[in-house]
């Protein structure tokens, strides 16, 4: 908390809120979540944060220094990737916060990380219309989303969005791997962008190691097209 203060009087012009204190004092605190909840996920606190630094008025660097070291700090127990992967993660979700814009929003009392949240924060009013925009323009989009959607959709088969899938991460992989990327980063990028194994299931470390060293022994015109 001290080096965010600091950070802010140097280079920002926004006040701590309440639910960014008791974030970046406490982190996700699970006991407040019940089992039916949806908990969030590390990327979802960084990202969260993130767009608050945005929004504070933090330099990019800035806000990526200080979230790499308190995403190691404080988020590692609700993590299963290790500090390296945590790191390499924030940095890619800072980047991708800064540069697309996205738009702080905290959705006060309503927040989905149970984060402590006062009225008299100054953007209390605010935020409220923010999330009413929000939630109207996330409700249009799946509107529109549904009126455009065909009668009669062709039902892909299972087996082949698992191919599907398996070849992106296979492409990711071989990427990764001739850029010398640990296998830790490797597998926290499998799960950064959703990718699934070839049976559909969440990758591991084991299940990447053993897909690894078949990518090493098959011929590359196989491993291209997903083929082990």
């Amino acid at each position: 908390m001290e080096s965010l203060s600091n950070l802010l009087s140097g280079e920002g012009d926004g006040a701590i809120f309440p639910c960014i204190a008791d974030l970046v004092v406490y982190g996700l605190q699970l006991s407040r979540f019940t089992p039916s909840d949806q908990v969030p996920n590390r990327q979802d606190v960084t990202q969260y944060l993130a767009a608050w630094c945005r929004d504070a008025r933090l330099s990019e660097e800035a806000c990526r220094n200080w979230l790499s070291d308190y995403a190691v700090d404080t988020l590692l127990p609700i993590s299963s990737s290790s500090p390296s992967s945590i790191r390499h993660s924030t940095k890619s979700n800072v980047k991708y916060v800064y540069r697309s814009m996205v738009p702080f929003v905290c959705e006060r009392e309503d927040n989905r990380f149970r984060a402590q949240c006062n009225n008299s924060c100054r953007v209390y009013n605010e935020m409220q219309n923010k999330t009413v925009a929000v939630r109207s323009e996330a409700s249009t989009a799946t509107s529109n989303e549904t009126a455009a959607a065909p009668s009669t959709n062709p039902v892909v088969p299972l087996k082949h969005v698992y191919q599907e899938q398996f070849r992106a991460a296979t492409q990711l992989m071989r990427a990764e791997l001739a850029k010398g990327t640990k296998k830790w980063t490797i597998l926290d990028l499998l799960k950064q962008h959703g990718m699934k194994t070839r049976t559909g299931r969440e990758w591991t470390y084991t299940t990447l190691n053993v897909e690894i060293r078949k990518l090493e022994k098959a011929p590359a015109h196989k491993t291209a097209n997903g083929e082990g």
